[in-house]
């Protein structure tokens, strides 16, 4: 079965990455209301250490929603590297219920995983940084904000599902209801005073409604529950199916390892050298600029289904159109949404709050580090997409070349939270900012500038559409 990504899905993945974006701006006035200083801290890293136990997942999700998308595309079996080529057939259950039971099996044991770090090692590090706080609520935060982390692996595979088949409406649908839920639940909580637990009980709503939605969504979508019920699970062929996926899994496992580093490890850095103040000043930035990167590759995450099922069609056009709108759409949004956020966002959160201090010269250091972390994943997932990992070596000398200079020059040199940003731009712009968008083009056999003018004439044709209006 063809996957095409329809313009319903376009619009519902911006709705969808708006509105979740929209929902975490408007909790940042409340959080930086109803916290103090050092709760405000606290609570960015208990979200970095949220955002590192996803790296337990080691590349599981990623690449098993890419053979969601091959089975869900006709092929025949799995491999290990690229795809079968001997023919393209009708979807194989039998084939995606093997699938879906190895990937549960993988993930309860992840997840079991992740609990007990969190419970012993986690408290033990939660407890250290957090000696200048008062009271005991924010260790009944911490065990909230740990449940939440282990439901969220233990179901999180189901939205990677949905995108593996396409259902691209479901899974941003469902990311809407999600973080709606969340922002009402930890605003009236925070209003009734129950400060860092609220933060954490509206993670918990959001983790939960997205988790259960996209189960039912999933085993819905095109009849999947009932096909599916049909065929019982091949504990052998499951277990196979295991030692194939691994053979990516792993890269994109040590993928999302440097990714991690490279990005979120500087908040833990900061923690450890600088105040909780200034880790919730440099957190809060980092998460503005990070939302505008996100925002702007919304296009990028909604068209990678449709991106393997052109590789696995082998549509060589197809392909450069979709990359090279990718590129495009992502260099218009990301400059866009910045120049509003200086000239809008942070002045309204002034106003808000007048002794909020967020410094637009580091905002723009930030957003210049994720424009070119965002860029070249926009790049790199073409070849993950064509079930290659070739760049994980290059992920990785950057991701601990970012951790030793981050060090160096926050713990030791004391340039404070430009120190690390240094860190981070010096790390990409080195080798992986250039050399993955080379070899892309280098493979298709287009230059940057056709391929920069491909894409914009097709988002002119497409807004030319849109309004009624036919490009000249």
């Amino acid at each position: 079965m063809m996957i095409e990504i329809k313009g319903k899905d376009i619009v519902w993945s911006y709705l969808g990455a708006l509105l979740s974006m929209a929902a975490n701006i408007v909790m940042i006035p409340f959080l930086v209301y109803y916290l103090d200083e050092n709760l405000l801290g606290l609570w960015y890293v208990f979200c970095s250490i949220g955002a590192m136990t996803a790296l337990f997942d080691f590349g599981f999700a990623t690449t098993f929603a890419r053979n969601i998308t091959y089975c869900f595309s006709g092929a025949k079996k799995l491999c290990k590297e690229n795809i079968d080529e001997s023919g393209l057939s009708d979807i194989d259950w039998q084939l995606m219920k093997n699938i879906l039971y190895a990937c549960q099996k993988i993930y309860f044991f992840i997840s079991s995983i992740v609990i007990i770090l969190l419970m012993t090692c986690g408290t033990m590090y939660i407890q250290y940084i957090s000696t200048d706080v008062n009271g005991y609520n924010h260790y009944f935060a911490w065990v909230i904000y740990v449940f939440a982390i282990f439901l969220n692996l233990y179901y999180g595979y189901y939205a990677a599902f949905l995108r593996g088949v396409g259902a691209i409406v479901d899974v941003n649908k469902n990311i809407v209801y999600s973080r709606i839920l969340q922002l009402l639940a930890t605003v009236v909580l925070l209003y009734y005073g129950y400060g860092l637990i609220s933060a954490c009980i509206g993670y918990l709503v959001y983790g939960f409604t997205f988790r259960y939605l996209g189960r039912i969504k999933f085993y819905r979508y095109q009849g999947i529950g009932k096909k599916l019920y049909k065929y019982k699970i091949e504990n052998k062929k499951a277990s196979e199916l295991i030692h194939i996926v691994w053979h990516n899994a792993w890269k994109d496992g040590v993928v999302s390892f440097s990714n991690y580093f490279s990005d979120q490890a500087s908040v833990i850095i900061c923690s450890l050298y600088l105040s909780l103040t200034d880790t919730g000043m440099y957190s809060l930035t980092i998460q503005i600029a990070t939302s505008i990167g996100l925002v702007a590759t919304i296009l990028y995450a909604a068209e990678q289904p449709e991106l393997q099922s052109a590789y696995i069609s082998n549509d060589r056009k197809r392909i450069i159109d979709i990359m090279s709108t990718i590129i495009v759409t992502f260099i218009f949004l990301f400059v866009t949404l910045l120049i509003l956020v200086i000239f809008v966002g942070i002045p309204v959160l002034n106003i808000i709050k007048p002794d909020i201090n967020i410094s637009i010269r580091l905002l723009l250091f930030l957003s210049l580090y994720q424009f070119i972390l965002k860029f070249r994943n926009c790049y790199t997932s073409y070849f993950s997409c064509t079930n290659r990992i070739p760049y994980y070596r290059s992920f990785i000398i950057s991701s601990i070349l970012t951790i030793i200079l981050g060090v160096a020059l926050t713990g030791y040199f004391n340039y404070g939270v430009y120190g690390l940003v240094i860190a981070q731009l010096f790390s990409q712009i080195v080798f992986n900012m250039w050399y993955w968008q080379y070899k892309v083009h280098l493979e298709l056999r287009i230059s940057f500038w056709c391929f920069f003018k491909n894409g914009v004439a097709i988002l002119v044709n497409s807004l030319g559409k849109i309004i009624c209006i036919k490009p000249q």
